[in-house]
């Protein structure tokens, strides 16, 4: 039974000195997308609207991320969409670039002090639309809404807080790459050189 017990704050100890540890090192807040092949559309310019008025109070807490989603998707922006021609012109409108935070209901008395309960759900959403606009009217776009959530514990820290923003916007903008390519594929594929 003595060994038994040892074995187990030992293995209890590893697991907490892990968890502290991957805690404990700094989110880098790099957005960029110079890695993925971008697309190369025939027109002569590239414009990017920002429809998206963030109302800067909670529930909304966009505002607060080193990086908005709105600021990511820019950067998306600027590394996928490119141009190589002389006439026609790609707008990106980004419609929604919103993080959203709910409360969740936890249980009182001793179950409450008992259990870290799941406290605040976080909601993120992001939409943007491609569209090209050629001399003869020629008109075709390419629009994706894609939307992520995540919930956290009464204990979380100010530190993993920013770990789970991190990963929320990096797996909004994983999303959003995938959707949008497969969209502009379908909807603007011959325009693409």
């Amino acid at each position: 039974m003595f060994i038994v017990r040892k074995i187990l704050s030992v293995f209890i100890l590893t697991l907490l000195f892990v968890a502290c540890a991957n805690n404990d090192k700094e989110v880098i807040w790099d957005f960029n997308y110079y890695n993925l092949e971008p697309f190369v559309f025939k027109a002569a310019t590239v414009e990017i609207i920002d429809l998206y008025q963030p109302p800067l109070v909670e529930p909304n807490i966009e505002h607060t991320f080193p990086i908005s989603p709105a600021t990511a998707t820019k950067a998306w922006v600027e590394s996928r969409i490119k141009v190589d021609g002389s006439n026609g012109a790609i707008t990106v409108r980004i419609i929604d670039a919103s993080v959203v935070s709910s409360s969740l209901p936890t249980a009182g008395g001793l179950m409450g002090l008992l259990f870290d309960q799941q406290a605040v759900r976080y909601q993120a959403s992001l939409e943007v639309e491609i569209e090209y606009q050629g001399n003869l009217a020629l008109q075709s776009s390419a629009q994706t809404l894609v939307t992520r959530s995540r919930t956290v514990p009464e204990s979380v820290t100010l530190k993993e807080l920013d770990h789970v923003f991190h990963n929320l916007l990096e797996g909004l903008m994983a999303d959003l790459d995938r959707q949008l390519s497969t969209a502009i594929k379908q909807s603007l594929g011959g325009l693409i050189l």
